[in-house]
């Protein structure tokens, strides 16, 4: 299990991952500035899915192209 998540943390990243992680530390600092728990919480979840590479709408795999069989 540990190697499965230190390959998430290692592995693949990509500019919109960066993006996302820079967004989530953007959010989390203006939250704590302006006491806004909502942002603070829109942070932390923008920051779980940069680190761990995860999308909600694509845990069950729908977001992948299929490719063709040759």
């Amino acid at each position: 299990m540990d190697l499965n998540i230190k390959q998430r943390l290692s592995t693949h990243w990509s500019l919109w991952r960066i993006i996302r992680l820079v967004l989530s530390v953007v959010f989390i600092v203006s939250g704590i500035i302006a006491l806004d728990y909502i942002l603070i919480l829109a942070g932390v979840f923008l920051l779980g899915q940069a680190v761990f590479n995860t999308c909600v709408t694509c845990v069950t795999g729908n977001c992948e192209i299929p490719q063709k069989q040759k």
